[in-house]
């Protein structure tokens, strides 16, 4: 499971991925969101649930750039509403979302995570990915860090 994030920004990262990851990623993000929100919930301990822990805001922002890529692809959606459902489960949160007042994790933008996401993509699809990315390795474990908020 994971976010991917090749980019700090969030349209170039969601138009450089292939069809089959971006529609993933649609379903991983609806998964985490109810890991950060659900008590109970699976995927408590998987490191991608711990980085967006605290910031349930930016990983609407993040799922909202991730649907509309799809949709813009010409495939239906049904992730956007159901991940939107999950954060109205905290009210502050989804008001926050709403009104732009997103905050986004400390390690966003670090480029030594960006740089990880991209090695892996690599090295999941050369033949995709190289043209994208010429000049980065493929063998880089992902750096998995820990929200602060």
């Amino acid at each position: 499971m994971q976010t991917f994030l090749p980019y700090p920004e969030l349209d170039a990262s969601m138009a450089v991925l292939d069809d089959k990851r971006l529609g993933k990623q649609r379903v991983e993000t609806l998964q985490v969101m109810k890991a950060v929100t659900v008590a109970g919930y699976g995927w408590q301990s998987h490191p991608v649930t711990r980085m967006w822990r605290g910031y349930r805001p930016a990983l609407m922002e993040y799922q909202e750039a991730t649907c509309a890529e799809w949709m813009r692809r010409g495939f239906a959606d049904t992730c956007f509403e159901k991940t939107l459902a999950v954060i109205a489960e905290v009210p502050a949160d989804l008001a926050a979302y709403a009104e732009g007042r997103i905050v986004r994790p400390t390690w966003w933008g670090r480029p030594e995570l960006h740089l990880s996401h991209r090695s892996k993509l690599l090295a999941k699809a050369p033949e995709l990915y190289r043209p994208a990315f010429p000049e980065d390795p493929d063998d880089l474990d992902y750096v998995w860090p820990v929200a602060s908020g």
